[in-house]
């Protein structure tokens, strides 16, 4: 009895883990896909694909990060890929994502929050800095 009680509670914890998993594969594309809308048409077109299905779609208050990645563009050039430098699951339907913007001059650093809501996997925050050291934890940083 014991050992079907174990086995059950542990397929719940993996199918919790596979989820919350998902949640971070799926933000992974989100991120790709986004950088290739910014490759392709810019920051704003970036950042309302970053903001689709999602609590803050629309808000326009978010119009500085827009601003913030045009400053970027003036110091570092224009947009060339992205690399994703950490995914961490945090419980079921949450993903942290620290991610890489790298411009022709240099790079900009981002950390990102993906849920898994009723219209799919969205970001409900992102922030942008050309400092590593304001984004990424220190681990990434030192070995």
């Amino acid at each position: 009895m014991r050992a079907a009680l174990l086995l059950s509670t542990m397929a719940m914890l993996s199918i919790g883990t596979a989820r919350a998993d998902d949640v971070c594969t799926e933000a992974a594309k989100k991120i790709a896909d986004a950088t290739a809308v910014y490759v392709e048409k810019g920051a704003a077109a970036f950042w309302e694909r970053v903001l689709k299905d999602g609590p803050l779609e629309g808000d326009k208050r978010s119009i500085g990060q827009v601003q913030a990645l045009g400053q970027i563009e003036q110091f570092f050039g224009q947009i060339q890929s992205s690399s994703i430098l950490s995914k961490k699951a945090i419980g079921k339907k949450d993903c942290y994502v620290v991610w890489m913007l790298e411009y022709s001059d240099g790079p900009a650093f981002a950390v990102a929050n993906y849920y898994q809501s009723k219209k799919g996997v969205v970001a409900t925050s992102m922030n942008f800095k050309t400092e590593p050291e304001a984004v990424l934890p220190t681990r990434l940083l030192v070995d």
